[in-house]
């Protein structure tokens, strides 16, 4: 194969390498943001479940300080209710009491279930502090892992960049201007590769003469898709 079209099928290979390398270092912020997501949700776990204790707490005080108001009023009436004479009157007593009674038993009901909420997410804190500790170590191991990747294909980037101007500086003046328009238009996709006579651009066929030029050196465009082209097996 002449050197015209061995720089051709090189020069597309690493401008389509290329792209894929930019493309991938463009995606890099967006996979960054994936890991930032991952470990603001992870903080927001650990803060409400501290934020639940807290509230569990809260919640306790408030209900206990509620029964001793509701057991202090259920005494204060049942000390009365020996001292009432009109029926109405002790009736009434009676329906308070059974009230008092109720809303006592409703809130040693609720405390008991906030006491058994807090002694489970107690328990929980250990896990759940290794939770948060494991998500910022495997942040810190992702960012690094990240930025080694992406200086890794900076590096590729420039060594193929360097490489590319070295085979491009190859090609003779009349291709090199035609090479240049041609993929200022169309980059990495400037290039087709001319299979068994059918152009791997458009599958469009090429006629045997065409083809037997292109595999004895002569540069040639696809007359359909306007790629240059250069024979494979």
């Amino acid at each position: 194969m002449s050197s015209v079209t061995s720089a051709l099928r090189e020069c597309h290979r690493l401008r389509v390498h290329l792209r894929n390398l930019q493309a991938e270092i463009d995606r890099g912020p967006r996979v960054l943001k994936g890991y930032q997501d991952d470990l603001d949700a992870a903080r927001q776990a650990h803060k409400d479940h501290h934020d639940g204790i807290t509230k569990l707490k809260l919640k306790q005080r408030e209900d206990e300080g509620a029964l001793k108001q509701t057991e202090a009023r259920l005494t204060k009436i049942e000390e009365q209710l020996p001292g009432l004479t009109v029926q109405k009157e002790y009736t009434a007593k009676q329906h308070e009491i059974e009230m008092a009674r109720t809303k006592k038993g409703e809130l040693e009901d609720a405390i008991l279930a906030t006491i058994t909420e807090l002694e489970e997410k107690t328990a929980a804190v250990p896990a759940v502090e290794q939770a948060w500790a494991q998500a910022q170590a495997d942040f810190k191991q992702l960012q690094l892992e990240a930025a080694e990747r992406i200086a890794g294909m900076k590096a590729d980037q420039i060594a193929c960049t360097a490489e590319l101007a070295k085979i491009e500086a190859t090609l003779p003046p009349n291709v090199k201007k035609t090479y240049d328009s041609i993929v200022k238009v169309k980059g990495a996709d400037a290039f087709a590769a001319a299979k068994a006579r059918v152009c791997q651009g458009c599958r469009l066929s090429i006629t045997e003469g065409q083809f037997l030029e292109l595999t004895q050196g002569t540069f040639r465009t696809c007359g359909s898709c306007g790629k240059m082209l250069y024979p494979v097996e």
